[in-house]
């Protein structure tokens, strides 16, 4: 409607670019095995919400399936297992009712824990920012609690599945179901080594890796010190080729190398960009195609409205690009962590391995 149309006009304002590249695993170039792995998948899932779940599975799609398959690398035992655990933990976390969950001390919350959705990167990927080096965990914790904040990130989380990724589909043309992830370390660069940071922020790597899997499509750890930096030089070796593409360890000389996937104008001025979101900062207005949807959810303080938009309509594949020949419009691939250690990211992975090393 107006909106899809508004928005193309000003695609050039959030830095969209559109790539084609084929890669397997995704819908539009799946190998014969691979389409007989998903259709094996959904069968066997459909019969265990039959006699189990009698859960609503209308609401995940083949991208949605091929997530956790990737996750999996396509065997099929690991993926149902994993699928079973996010549905137990929808239905156990009545997930499908977040959106009624209000979060009213966010912008306090923001004052010692900056973090937040900014804009879109060159491939159209909503930029996440998180300031961790201000983070302030005492502080932070007299404004609220791990319960909330787990509440509050499960609410973020369902807001990026069901409005920000189809939205920015919808105006780049193409599938987008990654993001772009910058982590901030200025502040506070060796504060990612304490124990209680390190727990703080894998409960969010919890929920997203176990969860949202293959969502993350690329990120820049920038400011790091040289333990951070020099650590990183060791892990790296124990990870495949995919990974390390995909991580970028920098210290503060990162405005080069990060400007080549973030327009300038759409970096926040305090990250070396341009953008001066006004009065109170990038990270508290959610900027970007999909605030024509974050408008219309109620205030925060507003306890009593519950409502909420209206879904946008999901990506569909052409039918064009449905044949395995075709080329899929994707750059770079989600990263999988599944090579890890079970269920984790390098967003404490970091954290994980130079607090081994010091022991």
């Amino acid at each position: 409607g107006d909106v899809y149309k508004r928005q193309v006009s000003t695609q050039s304002t959030w830095g969209l670019t559109s790539m084609v590249t084929k890669v397997d695993g995704y819908l539009g170039s799946l190998t014969p095995a691979q389409e007989k792995t998903l259709v094996q998948f959904k069968t066997e899932i459909a019969k265990l919400n039959a006699t189990t779940w009698k859960y609503n599975l209308d609401q995940f799609d083949d991208y949605d399936n091929l997530r956790f398959l990737r996750a999996r690398k396509f065997d099929i035992k690991k993926t149902i297992e994993m699928f079973t655990e996010y549905i137990k933990w929808r239905i156990e976390s009545d997930v499908d009712k977040i959106f009624l969950y209000k979060f009213p001390e966010i912008n306090k919350v923001k004052e010692v824990y900056p973090h937040g959705y900014h804009k879109t990167d060159k491939l159209g990927r909503p930029i996440y920012i998180e300031c961790v080096g201000k983070l302030n965990l005492d502080d932070l914790f007299k404004r609220t609690t791990k319960e909330r904040m787990i509440r509050y990130y499960i609410r973020e989380y369902e807001k990026q599945r069901l409005y920000i990724y189809p939205m920015l589909s919808k105006l780049a043309g193409k599938k987008v179901e990654a993001g772009f992830t910058i982590i901030d370390l200025n502040g506070g660069s060796s504060s990612l080594l304490a124990p209680s940071v390190y727990k703080f922020v894998k409960i969010a790597s919890t929920i997203c890796q176990n969860y949202y899997p293959e969502t993350l499509g690329m990120m820049f750890i920038i400011n790091c010190s040289w333990i951070i930096k020099t650590g990183w030089w060791v892990i790296k070796g124990f990870l495949d080729s995919k990974t390390v593409s995909k991580i970028h360890i920098l210290g503060s000389s990162y405005k080069k190398e990060l400007l080549e996937y973030v327009d300038e104008a759409n970096l926040p001025e305090f990250l070396g960009g341009k953008c001066k979101c006004k009065p109170t900062g990038c990270l508290y207005h959610n900027e970007g195609p999909w605030k024509v949807y974050y408008d219309k959810f109620p205030k925060e303080e507003n306890e009593k409205d519950v409502t909420y938009p209206p879904l946008p309509e999901k990506w569909a594949v052409p039918k064009a690009q449905t044949s395995p020949m075709m080329l899929i419009l994707h750059t770079y691939p989600p990263v999988s962590y599944t090579h890890l250690r079970a269920h984790e990211t390098l967003r404490y992975l970091v954290c994980r391995l130079l607090l081994e090393k010091k022991k």
